[in-house]
């Protein structure tokens, strides 16, 4: 044999070895891998920090719920504390539960806040897979389930003692979660609790070895892939609108504003921030249960303080306002656990008393001129502008503030543009632009500084 036969022999039997090797030890290498990505257990945590269960927590629920199941996810945990729901479709929320592959964990916690999990909060925790509770917590009243369901309508009994039942606990129980707040201690001893943990992280422990649906739960420290969701800023800005007080605020302080336009030239920032408020707030309204009379009440106040203010009456119409604001604030809610604090509704009352008789009053005041000048006495008068004419805003003419409209030829007139009355339509000066300036500051650079300021001296200007 020759020197060249031999090499290909041995690159032969190499090869065969290798690929002997490679058929032994790849299949084993794939289970080992298989194994890993097996190990890693999948959870997907949903923390929710207080507030109502509303269609936007609901939604979000909904969310998490299909990313777990889409990417295959071991367990969901929602954590939360709620003093109950507001206008969320109950039975679709607990189907879209039901119907979930994935296991679903509910903490009421975590400990040391009093969490407390009422109406529709407590509803989704009994209809959790496991039922998690920090020692401080509760669960209840049960009823109503939604504070919008004014007639109580929602079968919450039946609902309770079927949950109760699946879950081996004792059915006595359901007529106290219906009426009171049951604590953690009594909830674990009628067996409803599946593991009491005091947060997040002990729950995590907690949960491992625990058995849901036949299927035994691993969760390791080092072998756990978390995801934490949350609401998006869309969402979190609809979940606060759910707030009682905050939606009462937005209300009064959206209208406000708008009234505050009422009285101004032209549609200002003032005006588009109220729009937007009062947006929010009646939102806010719809979700919530109110009395709409309460409402037209609120509203009706408002609008007899900015009547009181066109007329600066200031007697019995800032009574009859002040009695329907606070009155209507009072009855704002249809629903006992939403009615407003007395100390909210008695500092709004008084904002908004000495918003529209003092500070609006005020302005009002500043925009009329002074005493003795009448607005067909400014014609022919310099002065500069104090608030962008778009087309109208505010010019200062003579030591006070006159209401204007820009009549030149570009669109707008920036603040400090000196500009010349040429006419009046009503309490409103007609203005352009003071040319006169240039030719006067070749002979007087002081002329500037006078129109600039306003003065009555055209004499000065013109020179």
């Amino acid at each position: 044999m020759t020197r060249s036969s031999a090499a290909v022999s041995r690159l032969l039997a190499l090869a065969a070895l290798v690929a002997t090797l490679l058929a032994v030890l790849l299949p084993a290498a794939t289970a080992w891998a298989e194994d890993d990505v097996a190990a890693a257990t999948s959870v997907e945590i949903l923390p929710l920090r207080g507030g109502f269960i509303d269609p936007p927590v609901s939604a979000q629920i909904r969310d998490v719920l299909e990313v777990a199941a889409r990417d295959n996810s071991d367990l969901v945990i929602l954590q939360y504390s709620s003093g109950g729901g507001v206008s969320v479709d109950m039975d679709d929320l607990l189907r879209e539960m039901e119907a979930s592959p994935v296991p679903i964990a509910t903490l009421i916690g975590p400990l040391g806040t009093s969490a407390e999990a009422v109406g529709a909060a407590g509803l989704l925790w009994l209809a959790s897979d496991i039922r998690a509770i920090s020692a401080d917590a509760s669960v209840g009243p049960l009823d109503p389930v939604d504070l919008a369901d004014i007639d109580g309508s929602y079968p919450v009994a039946t609902r309770t003692a079927a949950f109760l039942t699946a879950a081996g606990a004792d059915p006595e129980l359901s007529e106290a979660l219906l009426d009171d707040a049951v604590t953690a201690e009594a909830l674990s001893e009628a067996g409803v609790v599946t593991v009491t943990a005091q947060g997040l992280e002990p729950l995590l422990v907690e949960l491992d070895g625990v058995t849901v649906d036949g299927t035994t739960l691993s969760v390791q420290p080092d072998q756990v892939e978390v995801r934490f969701h949350s609401l998006g800023l869309v969402r979190r800005l609809l979940h606060a609108a759910t707030t009682a007080p905050f939606i009462y605020l937005l209300l009064v302080v959206g209208l406000g504003m708008l009234l505050f336009e009422v009285f101004q030239p032209g549609f200002g920032v003032a005006g588009l921030a109220g729009v937007i408020t009062a947006a929010i707030g009646v939102f806010g309204l719809v979700v919530l249960p109110v009395t709409w009379w309460g409402v037209a009440l609120v509203v009706l106040g408002l609008l007899l303080y900015a009547l009181d203010t066109a007329i600066a009456g200031f007697g019995p119409v800032t009574l009859a306002a002040t009695v329907a604001f606070a009155v209507g604030s009072a009855n704002l809610y249809a629903a006992d656990a939403l009615t407003l604090p007395w100390w909210l509704i008695a500092g709004t009352t008084v904002t908004a008393l000495v918003f529209f008789v003092f500070v609006m009053t005020t302005v009002l005041r500043a925009q009329a001129g002074p005493e003795g000048v009448s607005v067909e006495d400014l014609v022919g008068r310099p002065g500069i502008v104090r608030s962008v004419l778009n087309p109208e805003g505010h010019v200062y003419i003579d030591g006070a503030l006159w209401r204007a409209r820009w009549t030149g030829d570009t669109k707008r007139a920036k603040v400090g543009t000196p500009v010349k009355v040429h006419a009046v339509d009503g309490a409103v000066v007609l203005v352009e632009p003071y040319e006169a300036t240039a030719a006067a500051t070749e002979r007087d650079p002081d002329s500037v500084e006078v129109a600039s300021a306003g003065s009555a001296q055209t004499g000065d200007a013109d020179r």
